[in-house]
């Protein structure tokens, strides 16, 4: 009767621990007892048992300065898991233009957000996806998000930025004499030509650079700028407190066309004006222009054939007091100087930038 009675509970013990055996948590991929990974793939590919994320923004077409893609986070289906997430963009030829790659779920609340490291054409329509990713699986795909991407020109605090290539923009001060070129850029046309933006906040340590063509070596009978800047204050460019002007000269009176800037900060002169060799220019060639000045030296660098061209010129020296006018006008070209106004004509202009911070990589930047 002894031996029954122990053959009846190690039964029980073995149905016991097979029914609490079969009650085991299922992994997030699977919700039985299939492995983690190398799982079968469901009809839309995925091999994560979770949810697709929804696009939140930018979504119906919105057209933000600054794309940063926002979705709903996601959970497990049979578990509680943390997954990252890719994000993918594409143009209106459905071509991928961008991943972020398999990233962190940064954001906050229930939401996930990415800002893309990639310049994106301006004005055009993009679409946008994301998934989530856990343990090397993937979740499916959200339907997609769709946006336009920005117009391109701003102004915010002591950064600017217009790509000129999209007419004239509301970022613009003033202007005078000018041809605007669709999708190529805006042209000076005469020693009276200029673009001006005004820029309301300091920026004492800063850069301004612009891309160009249709440079030529010239003969005009003046000093022929491409770009300049001033304190607005009603005095004119020469004798402002805070002048900058940058010239490419001509072969009038045996200049050489070579390339010269001023600079004048808080009314006191420099100990020289840098001035560099004798040049020859291509009508038809690109050519990058760059000033910086920080920390009491200010640099001005040419490059021949582009951003990443070989450089032309490289002018440089110390300036005698902070450069840091407000109002700041900004200037393609020059006007009202001592003499007479002295715009460089015929010189094509597009993606100007302004600010403290380096120049990024832009659409139409060769």
């Amino acid at each position: 009767m002894f031996q029954k009675r122990v053959l009846l509970c190690t039964c029980a013990t073995v149905l016991a621990v097979a029914v609490a055996c079969s009650k085991q948590s299922p992994t997030p991929v699977s919700p039985s007892s299939a492995p983690e990974t190398g799982v079968a793939a469901a009809p839309d590919g995925s091999t994560l048992k979770a949810g697709a994320p929804t696009p939140v923004s930018p979504i119906n077409g919105a057209q933000p300065d600054t794309v940063v893609l926002t979705a709903t986070k996601v959970q497990g289906k049979y578990a509680d898991i943390t997954p990252s997430y890719e994000f993918e963009i594409y143009n209106a030829a459905n071509t991928r233009v961008y991943t972020s790659g398999v990233i962190g779920g940064v954001g906050s609340g229930n939401n996930v957000t990415h800002t893309p490291s990639v310049a994106l054409d301006f004005d055009q329509p993009f679409t946008w996806r994301v998934r989530a990713v856990f343990q090397g699986n993937n979740g499916p795909w959200s339907v997609n998000g769709n946006f336009r991407s920005a117009a391109g020109a701003y102004i915010r605090g002591n950064e600017l930025f217009d790509p000129l290539t999209n007419g004239r923009s509301t970022i613009i001060n003033a202007e005078r004499d000018v041809t605007w070129l669709p999708g190529v850029g805006v042209r000076l046309n005469s020693k009276d030509s200029y673009v001006e933006w005004k820029i309301m906040t300091a920026c004492p340590d800063c850069e301004y650079s612009a891309m160009m063509t249709n440079i030529g070596n010239g003969s005009e009978e003046w000093k022929t700028k491409v770009m300049s800047m001033l304190r607005d204050d009603g005095v004119n460019t020469t004798l402002n407190p805070y002048r900058v002007t940058i010239d490419k000269r001509t072969t009038w009176f045996d200049q050489g066309s070579r390339v010269r800037y001023t600079m004048r900060s808080r009314g006191r002169e420099p100990a020289a004006e840098p001035s560099g060799r004798f040049q020859q220019w291509n009508r038809a060639q690109t050519y990058f222009w760059h000033f910086e000045w920080r920390g009491g030296m200010s640099r001005l660098i040419v490059r021949d054939g582009g951003r990443n061209g070989s450089i032309k010129e490289n002018l440089s020296h110390s300036y005698p007091a902070p450069y840091d006018p407000v109002p700041h006008l900004v200037r393609l070209g020059s006007v009202g100087g001592r003499a007479d106004n002295e715009s460089n004509p015929g010189t094509i202009i597009w993606n100007v930038w302004f600010g403290p911070n380096a120049r990024p990589n832009l659409p139409g930047d060769k």
